[in-house]
């Protein structure tokens, strides 16, 4: 096993003493991979913060604003940016206010459906997002050079079986 992480060292120790106490307990495992998963996740988007941070951005407007210039036409509804970061509509509504406001995106009217409304990235949003995604991607790799390409892919290969039977 490798040397844990000291972060986790007392979540770690907390299972392990509900273990002892509960000696039957046959979900001991589980609750270890589970409490394991929130704290990598944790520590992954706290790590893309402090590299948006000086560039004014958290990892939830990155991933936005990655959805928007991801689209052919670069339009969404806020809907969609609601699925895409699996927020609340009030959660992705403050989203794209925040973008909205920070001038990378602008709200237009839908001409098929005059009742909705379509986020469109700005030439600034545009440009902004692609100033960052060098940088971003270097972060990224940073985060995985200790993992070889097999490891990654069966990384992910278990991250889709976890989320597809927790029906995403």
């Amino acid at each position: 096993m490798l040397c844990m992480n000291r972060s986790f060292q007392q979540v770690e120790q907390a299972i392990d003493a509900v273990g002892q106490r509960m000696p039957g307990s046959s979900a001991q495992h589980e609750v270890l991979l589970n409490r394991l998963l929130c704290h990598v996740a944790t520590r992954l988007a706290c790590h893309l913060n402090e590299a948006l941070r000086p560039h004014g951005i958290n990892d939830t407007l990155w991933i936005a604003l990655i959805a928007l210039y991801a689209r052919p036409n670069q339009t969404l509804y806020p809907s969609e940016i609601s699925d895409a970061l699996d927020f609340s509509r009030t959660n992705a509504t403050r989203v794209s206010d925040e973008l909205v406001k920070n001038g990378w995106v602008e709200r237009e009217v839908c001409i098929e459906d005059r009742r909705k409304v379509r986020l469109k990235l700005t030439a600034k949003g545009e440009q902004f997002v692609e100033s960052l995604i060098p940088e971003a991607r270097r972060h990224m790799q940073v985060q995985w050079q200790d993992f070889n390409k097999e490891e990654k892919n069966q990384f992910e290969f278990l991250m889709r079986k976890l989320l597809t039977a927790l029906g995403g």
